[in-house]
C-alpha cells in the first residue's frame, strides 16, 4: 500500500449526475511568493472579523450558550479578530453624558473624562479583556446617523448636538467635538487599544433619505461631505494619528442613471472631503432573491465598483487611498420576515466567500473587509422575526425562540477558513469564474478555490513545488449547498489530488501538510497601473488611455483591465489595441451577466502578451456603438524572478471549457473507492459500448454491458489496490485508473 502515495490520484465530489458542465486548469507555483503591491501574507486581522466588539454583552448575556465558553471557543479556536464596534459611543452620549451648561449643544467634556477614565479601569481591572488584545488590534469605530446628526433630535438625557454652521463653528462641530474626546479618553494609557478606523457616520444618505431611490438633494448631500470634513478636522486635533474615512454608503451602484449616481455621490464626496479623508467606507451586498430577481454584486459588478473606486482616488490625490468594507454579505429579502433558517445562512455564506476572494485578490488596497455577521443580536427582533445576520441562535430556532444559545450556520465561514495563514504564493485559474488563492506557512500550503457559477466546475489541479516524496496529508474542506443546507465536507487523504469538483458557488480549501518546509525562493511582483484618465462616455471612435511608468523584468505576465457600464442591448465586447497590436477580447465575464441589474457594470479582462508592453504603452478601445461609460481602465503587470510554466496558454482570453480527449472526459466518482459503489460516466452524455474491470496485470475481473452513459461499478468484492477501467466509446478505447483503498 505504500506505493499509493507516489500516484497522482483524482477526488472528485460529485452527486449522481451524468454530465459536469465546466472544465478548468489551476495553476499554483508554491515556491514562488506573491507579492501584490508591497503585501506578501494573509491578513487575517483584515479580513477574518466578526462584527462585534471585546467587551459586547453578547458573548455572555441572556443565557448559556453552546459551548459554554462561547467567546474563547469562537475568537480563539477559530482564529477571529473583532470587528466594528457603534454601539459603546452611540450609548454615553444617548444615555450616560450630559449638555455642558456654559455651551449649548456640546458634550459636557468634563464628564466625559471621568466617564472615559471608568471605562479605561473597567478594562484594566477585566483579566478577560486582556486574554484579547492582540484580536483587537484592528477594529473600527462608528457613529450611527442618530443623535449623532445634528438636525435636533434628542438624546435620552434631553438635549441635542449644536445645529450651528458658521465660520467659526462649522456644521458638526460639537458631535466632531465629543467623537475626538471619546477616541481620546475611552481608550489607551494601557487600557483598550484605540480603534485603528473611525468611520464618520453610518449609511448617513440611506438614513437621510429613507431608501435608496428616495428623491435625494443636493443640498443635502453637501451637506453630508460637509459633516464629513468637520468631524475628520475636529477628530485629529486631538487625535492626529486616527485614521478618518466615510462616506459609508449603502449602495455604491455607481453606473445607476447613466452614472449620475457615480456624479452626485461618490465623486462629489471625493472632490469636497476626499482632502481629509484617510480611507473610502462602503458597504456592499448581494440581492439574490429581490423582487424575484437575482440581483448580484459578487463576481464582475464588485470588481468594477473597486475599480473604480482606486482609479478616482488615483486620479484626484495621485494615490490609492484604502477601501474599508465595514459590511458586505447578502440580504435575502424573500425570507426577511422569516425566523431563522439554514438555507438564508446559505445565501449569506456564498456572498461572504466569493466578495471574500475579491477582497483578498487587491489586499494592498483594502483597509479592512469586515463580513455583516452580528452576535445574538436580541435589540434586531421584531416580533417573533430575529434578526437575520446572527452568529448566535436559540436552540429551539425555527420552532420557537427558546434554548441554549448555539451557532447559526454563519460560522461555517469561520470554520472553514480557521487555519489559513502563511505567504501567498503564485497562483492563476484559466477560469474566471473560479476565483483562486495560495499560501504556504512553513511546511503546510493552502490552495483556495471558490465557484462563481450555477453549476458544477471540474479543476484540474497543477500545484507544483510539492516536491517527491514530501506529501504527508492532505486535507480538503469543502463549503458547499446540500438541498439549499450549508455543510462543510471534509476528507483526508495521503496524495495530492490532481482534479476536484467545486460545487455550485462552494469554496474548497485544500491543506497540504508536507514533511519538510517549502522553499519560496522566486517571486512574482505585482503592481497595478492605472491609465491617465477614466471615467469616460463611450462613443463609436477609438478612445485611448496612456499606462505609464510601467516597470518590466525579463519574464512576467499581464492582464489589461476595462471597467464599463453599459444598457444590456449594448455590446460588451470592443476591439482593443496596446501598442497598435490587436488584442483577443474574450466575452467571459466573471461572474454573471447582470441581465436583472439596470445595467451592466462589470470588467473585460483581457490577457497581455508580456512581450507588447513598453515603459509607456497605449491602449485603444472602440466600441461598436455609442452609449454608457469606460469607467476605469488598468492594467495588473506581474513581473517574474525566473520563467513560469503554465498548464495553459495565459495569453489567450479567460475561458470556462477546456478542450478535452475521450480519455480527460471519463470520471469515476468515488476514487479512490473505499470499497463501495463507483459511478463511471461521461462528461459528454456519450454512450459506452461495454465497460471492463481489469487488474493491475491487465486481467479482466468484470465485464459490464451499459445501458446508457452511467454505469455502477461494485468495488466491495475487490482487494486494495489499482484497477484499471477500460471502456469502448465512440468506437474507441478509453481507460481510466482506479483505486481501491
Amino acid at each position: 500500500m505504500n506505493n499509493m502515495k507516489y500516484i497522482i490520484i483524482t477526488i472528485l465530489y460529485l452527486l449522481s449526475f451524468p454530465v459536469l458542465a465546466q472544465t478548468s486548469k489551476v495553476d499554483v507555483n508554491l515556491n514562488v511568493k506573491h507579492t501584490v503591491g508591497e503585501v506578501s501574507t494573509f491578513e487575517r486581522e483584515k479580513f477574518i472579523g466578526v462584527h462585534a466588539g471585546i467587551r459586547e454583552n453578547d458573548w455572555t448575556k441572556y443565557g448559556d450558550a453552546k459551548p459554554l465558553d462561547i467567546k474563547d471557543d469562537f475568537i480563539n479556536k477559530k482564529n477571529v479578530y473583532f470587528g466594528r464596534n457603534t454601539g459603546t459611543i452611540t450609548w454615553n452620549i444617548n444615555s450616560v453624558l450630559n449638555e455642558d451648561p456654559n455651551r449649548p449643544g456640546f458634550v459636557d467634556l468634563d464628564q466625559l473624562r471621568t466617564e472615559g477614565e471608568k471605562h479605561r479601569n473597567n478594562y484594566l481591572n477585566n483579566s478577560d479583556y486582556h486574554s484579547y488584545a492582540d484580536r483587537n488590534k484592528s477594529h473600527i469605530l462608528a457613529t450611527q446617523y442618530h443623535p449623532f446628526w445634528p438636525d435636533g433630535k434628542l438624546t435620552n438625557k434631553g438635549w441635542a448636538f449644536s445645529q450651528s454652521d458658521t465660520e467659526s463653528e462649522p456644521f458638526g462641530t460639537a458631535t466632531g467635538e465629543y467623537c475626538a474626546h471619546f477616541i481620546k479618553e475611552f481608550y489607551g494609557s494601557g487600557s483598550e487599544v484605540a480603534p485603528e478606523f473611525f468611520e464618520v457616520i453610518n449609511e448617513p444618505v440611506y438614513e437621510m433619505f429613507g431608501c435608496e431611490d428616495c428623491g435625494e438633494t443636493d443640498e443635502g448631500l453637501e451637506q453630508i461631505f460637509k459633516y464629513h470634513n468637520t468631524i475628520a478636522q475636529e477628530v485629529k486635533k486631538v487625535n492626529p494619528d486616527q485614521k478618518v474615512g466615510g462616506f459609508t454608503t449603502a449602495f455604491p451602484n455607481f453606473d445607476y442613471d447613466n452614472f449620475q449616481r457615480w456624479e452626485k455621490r461618490w465623486n462629489k464626496f471625493m472632490d469636497m472631503a476626499g482632502d481629509n479623508m484617510d480611507f473610502w467606507s462602503i458597504h456592499l451586498y448581494d440581492w439574490p432573491t429581490f423582487q424575484n430577481k437575482r440581483i448580484m454584486r459578487k463576481g464582475s459588478n464588485l470588481e468594477a465598483t473597486l475599480d473604480m473606486m482606486d482609479h478616482a482616488s488615483y486620479d484626484k490625490f495621485g494615490v490609492v487611498k484604502p477601501t474599508l468594507i465595514s459590511e458586505y454579505g447578502a440580504q435575502v429579502h424573500t425570507m426577511m420576515n422569516q425566523q431563522w433558517s439554514a438555507e438564508r445562512d446559505w445565501y449569506y455564506l456564498v456572498s461572504t466567500n466569493s466578495m471574500l476572494m475579491t477582497f483578498m485578490d487587491r489586499t494592498n488596497t483594502i483597509a479592512k473587509a469586515l463580513p455583516f455577521i452580528v452576535l445574538k443580536a436580541t435589540w434586531g427582533t421584531v416580533g417573533d422575526v430575529p434578526y437575520n445576520w446572527r452568529l448566535l441562535r436559540g436552540e429551539n430556532e425555527p420552532g420557537s425562540l427558546s434554548g441554549t444559545w448555539v451557532y447559526t450556520d454563519l460560522v461555517k465561514f469561520y470554520e472553514l477558513w480557521t487555519e489559513v495563514e502563511g505567504t501567498r504564493v503564485d497562483h492563476i485559474s484559466e477560469n474566471v469564474d473560479i476565483q483562486t488563492d495560495a499560501y504556504v506557512d512553513r511546511n503546510i500550503a493552502y490552495v483556495i478555490m471558490n465557484n462563481l457559477t450555477l453549476e458544477d466546475q471540474l479543476i484540474e489541479l497543477n500545484v507544483a513545488g510539492l516536491g517527491d516524496d514530501n506529501v504527508d496529508k492532505v486535507e480538503i474542506r469543502h463549503l458547499y449547498s446540500n438541498g439549499g443546507v450549508p455543510v462543510i465536507e471534509e476528507n483526508s487523504y495521503n496524495a495530492a489530488p490532481s482534479q476536484a469538483v467545486l460545487k455550485p458557488e462552494s469554496t474548497m480549501i485544500i491543506r497540504y501538510q508536507l514533511k519538510a518546509n517549502i522553499d519560496i525562493n522566486e517571486t512574482s511582483d505585482e503592481t497595478k497601473y492605472f491609465a491617465s484618465t477614466y471615467y469616460q462616455p463611450i462613443t463609436s471612435e477609438a478612445m485611448t488611455f496612456d499606462l505609464s511608468k510601467v516597470e518590466l523584468a525579463e519574464n512576467g505576465e499581464a492582464v489589461l483591465r476595462i471597467g464599463l457600464g453599459r444598457a444590456h442591448h449594448l455590446s460588451l465586447k470592443p476591439t482593443v489595441k496596446i501598442n497598435g497590436q490587436l488584442l483577443d477580447v474574450s466575452q467571459n465575464i466573471k461572474g454573471d451577466l447582470q441581465e436583472e441589474r439596470r445595467s451592466f457594470f462589470g470588467v473585460i479582462e483581457i490577457p497581455v502578451d508580456y512581450e507588447l508592453l513598453e515603459e509607456s504603452n497605449t491602449v485603444s478601445i472602440q466600441f461598436p456603438e455609442s452609449g454608457g461609460h469606460i469607467s476605469s481602465v488598468n492594467m495588473r503587470v506581474y513581473n517574474f524572478s525566473l520563467p513560469i510554466e503554465r498548464s495553459f496558454d495565459a495569453t489567450e482570453p479567460p475561458t470556462s471549457i477546456s478542450t478535452e480527449s475521450l480519455e480527460e472526459q471519463i470520471v469515476l466518482f468515488p476514487n479512490p473507492s473505499n470499497g463501495g459503489n463507483v459511478k463511471l460516466f461521461f462528461k459528454g452524455g456519450l454512450k459506452m459500448d461495454a465497460i471492463r474491470v481489469m487488474d493491475i496485470a491487465g486481467r479482466t475481473i468484470e465485464t459490464i454491458v451499459p445501458e446508457g452513459s452511467e454505469v455502477t461499478i461494485n468495488t466491495s468484492s475487490l482487494k486494495s489496490g489499482i484497477y484499471l477501467i477500460q471502456a469502448n466509446v465512440d468506437g474507441k478505447v478509453v481507460s481510466k485508473k482506479l483505486m481501491v483503498d
